[in-house]
């Protein structure tokens, strides 16, 4: 593709504002922008100019690859050349442009609808007044240090107050709220009539109806003239805070708190507004709202300006007072149209937000705002589309308006708070989705990884690998490490390779903190007298020994009036129990040990991150606990934050809760913690003391909220919920899942308690409210009644695979295989991947002898769960049973892989070994059998290894052998011998461990005799002669012919030897055995045994006198 266009673009200088990054290769290859622009979908393929020539402008001809951008001249060098107009036509519309150099073409040929790439006026200069206040964006938007005063914005207070000033003075005190109800968002969202633009349809089927409208206030906010005479920048400023103090109120509402609520102390006299009234939702969005409450029937009217004495958080304190449940604090009105709505707009790649969240409507406005303004080239560009492309949003609603548009981009890329601030608003985004931890493999959300990667990228671009920024050293030093911190912690939250340790361990360089993990001696109880070995975290500045800035962990930080209430977030042991038994810090033997030096809050965020790293890089046991104590007890050491503090308390509870002496106190700690999000009087905060002075601000607890991983409300109280059922306070924990409408939490404990009645009781109420398959489902379970399963497939239309199931279990539990069999696989025709259910196929068909249906079923089972052990050892005994041990063998070896204590498949894959001449693996399979045998219990029937399964070993290790020395391969031999010599361990360890067993002698003294142990042959013909005495073996003839033939083998023992000592002992066991034989034969003529014994008692005879004639 060719360019008329003859010089490179140059890059933007540094007093212009942000650099754009983005090179030719970066383009995209739908983007084209105008000055003037009419947002109907147009196939741009021809230019023509009223004025000027073709050369002068950039066009871009037709060529075989569609994407390539050229970028105008050198504005400096050739504004004054410029023509007049310029109009872009194609597919019967038109759009004129006041300067061509400002224009991307890009030639149309695949899609309708053309992106919008604005290209940003690059001679944009800021004026003082505008430069006051970017200076004041960078200063307060970005990354602060602790000590750092808000000097600038007491300036302007004696300077004057405009706007922006307001809005910055606001954000400071943390009246987010307010913001979002000041002149600026009521000249933005309030008013729902729109004299510039076309009316808006309402819709509530999903569109993205309401992100485009706010993207289109602001853009049109930012891009017109109005009668203030603010600059494009100012008002670009302004912008950027309603969307930050969006985010805040969102994050306030649903991490941190305090909650907005005022019911706690009503005050005579006063009338109060609602905290949300006129913002949730804005005034653009009244209409939308009220419509979808009327059309609710579970919805009562909406009040939007009503005023009221008292709120609380479980709605209205009067009965007189009606309020919507859009201003419901609690919000527990899930089915309500609005919210609905919002939650819609919010989901994203198939993933849908959390329905229990409070005011999503802050977070979509904050997310429309920060994007186009992070972004201001592709101000109207969505998340996704149906085929995952990236398109902008923009409908034909507004194809008959135009906008002066070049001032907004380059006015936007001045704020440099933008890109970081939009990164958190994805990151809020992502944490929103309702992704299960477990199912999570980091593919989740792929386009807004794909945005906050961008981001970020921007981000560190500009604060982390260029150098002075700002002009103090130390703020530049923070702004890097924060951002670096941050960049982290997006990649753990989207569950990346790595889950950002890389980026954990730069920040930890920016910083230049030193942290060294070690042990120690100490004590961690009372009442200890023996120092152990403690873990240790020791972590400190360079600079720490030449300023001495420390002080004891034996001591307390100095107390102050900002710390103190910090502090008071702690749940110590004694305050739960009289008698405590752990010290509250372990008291290390060397004083030097218990010296902690002074960090910073950024240095403390860096601790909690490199805790995390230890849970993400390791199992959860013992050891990682340990690990990561070390961390969390020295961030506690300090309490300068109120959020890092408390994100510390509750990864040690989490901790606490796997330990016997700390589970009590660590369930008050997280009690706690989840209550001082609200101003509601309970356990832990009894006063309106606690609740009102004590706590800290909503600006405190937000400063360093992105810095840190602190849950969301509603996964700290289902967290709380489930170490309450876990400790079987399930009243308790079904009151927390009833909150959160996890239905089948309440049901389960409520069912767990006892209190069926109870639980059938919440589901029929649900019913009351709205049938739903779940609701119909859980009544099925506590009734027992398959009818109501049926029922929760008619209102889903055959799509609820919980009900299918429900039906199979009913009816295999009651014998019904192939009924059940056929409700199992109409689940999974619905959710294939569910592998209980496919083990559930495969055992059905096992008993039903459907030997193919039962191996297929294992086998899905095995491909979705590879680690469940007992399907892999159906798999192997589907292939026993079919005599195929090949196939048998490598299933087997995957089962004892996941399970090395099932006897039944160690059993299986001796068989298997056996069949296959794996003897070696065979005398291993029978070593693990004596080793469970001992390990178990008599009531779990261990069985004994079987005679024949020995003798089998025997036999084919001996033919190995012979092979082996027949051969005369050096290697076949060794490894035979080796075989023999492991099956001789194995016989002496069975003689040891087990009850004597006749055949287990004869078979040692087989095996001794090819080994050559001939010392050891007679013992243990000896010794299966006494174990013969006590079976009166003279009554059977089996055995008497045993006897007879063990006497022979005796014989030839004895005769060996040939002292008359030993002659003389087989001469008197011959005699026994014959004296034995004779008193129990009837017959007249001596059996054919006695003949035999007295042939053999002669030859003892003359071998005894030619020994004693010697």
């Amino acid at each position: 593709m060719t360019s008329a266009s003859t010089s490179a673009t140059q890059p933007l200088s540094a007093s212009s504002g942000r650099h754009d990054e983005r090179d030719a290769s970066d383009s995209d290859e739908d983007d084209v922008a105008f000055a003037y622009m009419n947002f109907q979908g147009v196939d741009f393929g021809e230019v023509t100019c009223r004025t000027g020539t073709k050369e002068d402008m950039p066009v871009v001809e037709d060529g075989d690859d569609v994407g390539e951008v050229s970028i105008a001249k050198d504005l400096e060098s050739n504004r004054n050349d410029r023509p007049s107009s310029l109009i872009v036509t194609g597919a019967g519309s038109s759009v004129e442009c006041s300067d061509p150099h400002h224009v991307h073409y890009v030639n149309r040929q695949k899609k309708d609808l053309s992106s919008v790439f604005i290209t940003p006026d690059m001679q944009l200069e800021l004026s003082s007044a505008d430069k006051e206040l970017s200076s004041l964006e960078q200063h307060l938007l970005l990354p602060r240090l602790e000590d750092e005063s808000y000097g600038e914005l007491d300036d302007f207070n004696e300077a004057g107050s405009n706007d922006a000033q307001d809005l910055f003075r606001l954000l400071k005190q943390g009246a987010y709220a307010d913001m979002l109800r000041s002149s600026v968002a009521f000249t933005l969202f309030g008013d729902e009539n729109e004299p510039n633009l076309v009316r808006f349809p309402l819709n509530l089927n999903g569109a993205p109806f309401m992100m485009e409208r706010i993207k289109m206030r602001a853009f049109n906010y930012c891009s017109s003239k109005d009668i203030s005479n603010k600059s494009t920048f100012a008002k670009c400023l302004e912008l950027e805070l309603i969307g930050i103090a969006s985010l805040n109120l969102f994050l306030q509402l649903n991490y941190t708190g305090p909650s907005l609520d005022r019911g706690l102390k009503p005050e005579e006299g006063k009338e109060h507004t609602h905290p949300f009234d006129g913002i949730h939702p804005h005034g653009i969005f009244q209409t939308m709202a009220k419509n979808s409450v009327h059309n609710d029937k579970n919805v009562r009217d909406v009040t939007v300006s009503t005023s009221f004495t008292s709120v609380s958080e479980d709605g209205p304190s009067s009965g007189t007072l009606e309020l919507s449940s859009l201003h419901s604090l609690k919000e527990n009105t899930t089915t309500d149209a609005f919210h609905n709505a919002v939650l819609s707009e919010l989901a994203i790649d198939g993933e849908l937000p959390f329905q229990i969240c409070r005011a999503p409507y802050f977070l979509l406005l904050a997310r429309s705002i920060l994007s186009m303004l992070a972004e201001p080239t592709r101000p109207f560009r969505i998340w996704t589309d149906e085929n995952g492309s990236e398109q902008d949003d923009v409908s034909s609603t507004y194809s008959n308006v135009s906008y002066v548009c070049d001032a907004f981009p380059a006015a936007a890329n001045f704020l440099f708070g933008a890109a970081l601030w939009s990164a958190r608003a994805v990151v809020a985004h992502r944490r929103l989705i309702t992704v299960r931890r477990d199912d999570d493999d980091g593919s989740a959300c792929p386009t807004l990884w794909k945005e906050a990667e961008e981001m970020f990228q921007r981000c560190l671009g500009l604060f982390c690998k260029r150098k002075g920024f700002f002009a103090d050293n130390s703020r530049n030093t923070h702004v890097a490490g924060s951002v670096m911190l941050e960049w982290g912690l997006a990649q753990h939250h989207f569950r990346k390779i790595g889950r950002g340790k890389a980026s954990f361990n730069k920040a930890l360089d920016f910083v230049e903190l030193e942290v060294e993990v070690t042990g120690a001696e100490g004590k961690r109880t009372k009442y200890q007298k023996k120092s152990t070995a403690q873990y240790l975290v020791r972590a400190k500045h360079a600079e720490a020994l030449v300023h001495s800035d420390y002080y004891a962990s034996e001591g307390t930080q100095p107390v102050t009036d900002k710390n103190a209430h910090i502090e008071a977030q702690m749940i110590k042991h004694d305050d739960v129990s009289d008698d405590a038994l752990l010290l509250e810090k372990i008291k290390f033997e060397e004083e030097q040990d218990n010296i902690h030096y002074r960090l910073s809050i950024l240095d403390q965020s860096i601790l909690l991150a490199l805790c995390l790293d230890v849970k993400n890089d390791n199992p959860m046991d013992g050891l990682t606990g340990e690990q990561m104590g070390g961390f969390l007890a020295r961030v506690l050491n300090q309490h300068d934050d109120w959020m890092v503090y408390a994100t510390a308390l509750l990864e040690r509870a989490w901790l606490e809760c796997e330990r016997t002496h700390g589970r009590e106190r660590a369930i008050l700690q997280i009690q706690a913690l989840a209550d001082q999000h609200s101003n509601r009087l309970t356990l832990t905060q009894s006063t309106f003391k606690a609740v009102e002075e004590d706590s800290a601000p909503a600006q405190d607890r937000l400063r360093n909220l992105h810095g840190i991983v602190y849950p969301p409300r509603w996964e700290l109280l289902r967290d709380l919920a489930e170490r309450y059922a876990k400790l079987g306070v399930v009243t308790s924990a079904a009151e927390l899942f009833e909150e959160l409408e996890l239905w089948d939490e309440v049901v389960e404990c409520y069912r767990i308690a006892g209190k069926e009645s109870k639980a059938e009781e919440v589901v029929r109420k649900r019913l009351a409210v709205k049938e739903t398959p779940r609701m119909y489902a859980a009544l099925g379970d506590l009734t027992k009644d398959p009818k109501y399963f049926e029922r929760a497939l008619e209102l889903s239309h055959g799509k609820f695979y919980d009900a299918y199931v429900a039906l199979g279990k009913y009816h295999f539990d009651r014998g019904d295989l192939r009924v059940a069999m056929k409700h199992y696989r109409d689940a999974l025709g619905t959710k294939p991947l569910m592998p209980a259910v496919w083990f559930k196929v495969g055992t059905i068909g096992m008993q039903l002898r459907e030997w193919d249906t039962a191996l297929r079923a294992f086998t899905e089972v095995v491909q979705q769960q590879p680690d469940e052990g007992d399907a892999w050892a159906n798999v192997a005994a589907i292939h026993m049973y079919r005599r195929n041990p090949a196939e048998a063998y490598p299933a087997l070896l995957e089962s004892l892989k996941q399970n090395r204590n099932n006897w039944r498949v160690w059993v299986s894959k001796l068989y298997t070994c056996i069949d296959l001449k794996k003897y070696d693996e065979a005398i291993q399979a029978c070593n693990e059998l004596l080793t469970l045998k001992a390990r178990r219990n008599e009531s779990e029937k261990v069985p004994m290894i079987e005679e024949k399964c020995v003798r089998a070993i025997l036999c084919g290790s001996i033919r190995n052998y012979d092979e082996a020395r027949s051969s005369c391969n050096d290697c076949s031999i060794d490894s035979s011998r080796r075989t023999l010599v492991r099956l001789r361990e194995l016989l002496d360890r069975m003689q040891e461990s087990t009850k004597s067993e006749i055949w287990l002698y004869e078979v040692s003294a087989h095996l001794n005799s090819e080994i050559g142990l001939n010392e050891d042959i007679l013992s243990d013909l000896m010794r299966e002669y006494r174990a013969m005495q006590s079976e009166k073996w003279e009554q059977e003839q089996t055995k008497v012919t045993k006897m007879v033939n063990l006497t022979k083998d005796i014989f030839r023992c004895h005769m060996k030897d040939g002292t008359v000592e030993s002659l003389s002992k087989c001469k008197l066991m011959l005699n026994g055995v014959k004296k034995k034989i004779g008193d129990n034969c009837c017959e007249t003529e001596p059996p054919k045994e006695i003949i035999q014994l007295e042939s053999m008692v002669t030859e003892l005879d003359q071998c005894i006198s030619a020994a004693k004639a010697k």
